[in-house]
């Protein structure tokens, strides 16, 4: 038996003792829920996380819970806007959402830096330690807190930085004078270069394609373009993507919280975890997937050159040096960030001999 076999048998068996340890026996099984809970999410039809990997993470809180506790899920925009679900859920409009660190950067302006800095990172344990071991998830609850909110974790989706776009780019400087839906320290790449940024929710980013409104998109990996049909009106996709791993979320009304005893706060926390892995693995698969459909509906595809890489990475790290103070909150999670990702790097360097 091989590593990666220990592992699987490792995370299996680690699954079903949690499955035991929360729900009750059949027998037991309450027959209607003591709590009901809205969760609205950003994601929506045509996404496999709308489509599949909601319910099923509705369902294993229901199986989790012994029956106490039923989510109902409720499609971007459904209950309140993507943008105000921060709003929405502090006051209690709906108890759940899924959404996305990058969208509370007004509220929270750290959450740019939580939800991904470029080339810090390269597979998807590493991003885990860095919330659930080195601090951040902490971090997060103790802001979210603030606004009437108790942030449930992360949720890991794939690579993302790369633009699908309605005009070809081939090196940076084609950037100059395009529209580019973007966040981040990416978008501020693309300004140095002359783009204009424009902020949309995922659901408007194909009309503002097909209309003009944008020329470029950064939205997530192949699959994420494909899922939003992306590359039925933009036919030119260009890499590399900068980010190995983003962040979403799942947060949840403090009061709904609290009114729950500590046994299913937990189920909740903890279906949290197994739903950011479950998202991590099933969107890169599916990205692969993914590129054939693209170059099937005559998608071309580029690539920056190595030079242009270079100047990104250089750009990154002046971006962040210069935009990371600008709050204590910013400034500490940036150095979580690094520190982290330092430490990472130096086993990276060593050779297979040296280790």
């Amino acid at each position: 038996m091989n590593r990666r076999d220990i592992l699987k048998a490792g995370l299996a068996g680690g699954a079903a003792a949690l499955t035991g340890m929360y729900a009750r026996p059949k027998k037991a099984f309450a027959k209607k829920p003591d709590y009901k809970f809205k969760l609205q999410s950003f994601l929506g039809p045509g996404w496999l996380e709308w489509e599949e990997l909601v319910p099923r993470y509705c369902e294993r809180v229901k199986l989790m819970s012994g029956g106490r506790i039923e989510i109902k899920p409720y499609p971007p925009g459904a209950l309140v806007a993507t943008f105000d679900m921060i709003d929405g859920v502090g006051r209690g409009v709906v108890e759940m959402a899924y959404g996305a660190q990058c969208y509370w950067k007004g509220v929270f302006p750290y959450t740019i830096w939580a939800w991904a800095v470029p080339f810090a990172f390269d597979v998807v344990e590493q991003h885990d330690y860095l919330w659930q071991e080195a601090g951040l998830l902490n971090i997060s609850r103790e802001q979210f807190a603030t606004k009437n909110i108790h942030f449930l974790g992360p949720i890991y989706s794939d690579e993302w930085g790369a633009t699908m776009s309605t005009k070809p780019i081939n090196t940076l400087e084609d950037y100059k004078g395009m529209k580019i839906r973007s966040f981040g320290v990416v978008a501020e790449i693309w300004k140095s270069f002359g783009a204009g940024i424009a902020r949309l929710p995922g659901e408007e980013l194909y009309t503002g394609l097909s209309t003009g409104v944008i020329d470029g998109v950064n939205w997530g990996s192949p699959y994420g373009f494909v899922a939003t049909r992306l590359h039925e009106v933009a036919k030119c996709y260009c890499g590399p993507s900068l980010i190995d791993f983003d962040t979403e979320d799942v947060f949840m009304n403090m009061d709904a919280y609290k009114s729950m005893p500590a046994d299913l706060q937990e189920c909740l926390n903890m279906a949290t975890r197994i739903f950011a892995l479950e998202r991590a693995t099933i969107s890169t698969y599916q990205s692969c997937l993914a590129v054939s459909k693209m170059k099937a509906a005559g998608v071309k595809f580029t690539s920056l050159p190595e030079s242009d890489v270079a100047k990104m990475k250089k750009l990154s790290d002046e971006i962040i040096r210069d935009q990371a103070n600008s709050d204590p909150v910013s400034k500490k999670v940036v150095d979580l960030v690094m520190k982290t990702s330092d430490t990472i790097s130096q086993r990276a360097r060593m050779t297979r001999k040296q280790a």
